[in-house]
């Protein structure tokens, strides 16, 4: 079980999940976390806004299950983050993160079947632009990603992203101020 400050993922349990279930996960998540973002705007966050976040970006890592996870991947992305994903909308649309949620899911889904995904290129360079908007350069996490082969390298890849996506999410200023 990893889990994340309220991001609770049973990495090793993936067999109840459907395809339907994974189609449009990272979509939805997407639209959720923009809505989200317009509410934090307003000044209107609340403890159910928050937890319907959550749930959607549980139920997107949940078909990126299981993750190929490296110890100490989710600190140094809690350490390095700038800044929670609801507030990437101005460089980031609503559209290409969900273009960006749905291929990150095409890709681990292909690397499961055994395949080295023909969209892998795409997705690096979406996933590294979702997380320089998050304030974080995905050459800091080189030690992560280094691996012996290609296939590995993609899986944690996709790992990385799940981990940057889950404690964006979750992520405040304020919590990591009391932290440290």
């Amino acid at each position: 079980m990893i889990k994340w400050v309220g991001l609770s993922i049973d990495i090793e349990n993936r067999s109840n999940l459907t395809s339907e279930f994974e189609a449009g996960a990272g979509e939805a998540a997407a639209h959720i976390m923009a809505a989200a973002s317009i509410i934090k705007g307003l000044g209107e966050w609340s403890l159910q806004v928050s937890e319907t976040v959550r749930k959607y970006v549980d139920n997107w890592i949940l078909t990126l299950v299981p993750l190929t996870y490296v110890p100490g991947m989710a600190e140094a992305v809690g350490s390095r983050l700038k800044r929670p994903i609801f507030d990437i909308f101005d460089e980031v649309g609503e559209e290409e993160l969900a273009t960006t949620l749905e291929l990150v899911t095409e890709v681990k889904r292909s690397l499961d079947e055994g395949n080295v995904p023909y969209n892998f290129p795409e997705m690096e360079v979406r996933v590294e632009r979702v997380m320089r908007a998050l304030g974080l350069d995905v050459n800091e996490f080189g030690g992560f990603l280094e691996a012996s082969g290609i296939i590995i390298k993609m899986q944690r890849m996709v790992t990385l992203f799940a981990i940057v996506v889950g404690i964006s999410s979750v992520w405040d200023r304020q919590w990591i101020a009391e932290s440290q």
